[in-house]
């Protein structure tokens, strides 16, 4: 049906700011804006990166993660990789196959979405790519940097406003990168051939 982040069942119980017992983590979604920030404030180090991803990948505070065995956190990383690394079909796929569906991927610009998006008063739980026109990706070339580019041909395909990228999960964000790549980069004999097979 649709996506559900894992739980971690922890190896050792911690014990939470109130004093109760945590057997369990839901481990939750990474949004692009919120990653952005929390990478923003771990700066270079890629073990303060892990650190503050795993807090929002967790809920847990500083000293409520800071308790967890090694194991347990190795777990939550690898988590939190894939949440970085991998496109929303990764994730998808695995449900597809839980529920043994057999859903078709066929049509790269209808992308669906990991977790619904709530924008302009609807839930949207695919986006249909556009490609972009010469005029927008001449725009994008003036701006200043690649996150601000990335961002503004991204609202450009989707149909999307700048602030609702915040709300996308990072695997939808991936996904999105994937093929607006393929839109800059290929020409129409890549994409002919992607539709006549």
């Amino acid at each position: 049906m649709s996506w559900m982040p894992p739980k971690h069942l922890l190896l050792s119980p911690i014990t939470s700011d109130d004093g109760s017992q945590i057997e369990q983590i839901q481990l939750k979604p990474l949004h692009y804006a919120a990653q952005k920030e929390a990478l923003a404030r771990a700066g270079d180090d890629e073990d303060d990166q892990f650190f503050e991803l795993a807090l929002l990948a967790t809920g847990l505070s500083v000293k409520e993660l800071d308790q967890l065995k090694r194991p347990d956190y190795v777990s939550i990383a690898q988590y939190v990789h894939e949440m970085s690394t991998r496109p929303a079909s990764y994730f998808l796929a695995q449900v597809c196959a839980d529920e043994s569906s057999s859903e078709s991927a066929d049509d790269l610009d209808q992308v669906q979405l990991l977790q619904p998006l709530a924008v302009a008063g609807r839930t949207l739980t695919s986006l249909t790519l556009e490609m972009p026109v010469l005029r927008a990706t001449k725009v994008m070339k003036k701006l200043k940097t690649a996150k601000d580019r990335a961002e503004f041909i991204t609202a450009h395909c989707t149909g999307l406003m700048i602030p609702d990228l915040a709300l996308l999960t990072v695997p939808d964000w991936n996904q999105l990168q994937v093929r607006i790549d393929d839109f800059l980069n290929q020409p129409a004999a890549f994409f002919r051939s992607a539709t006549s097979k």
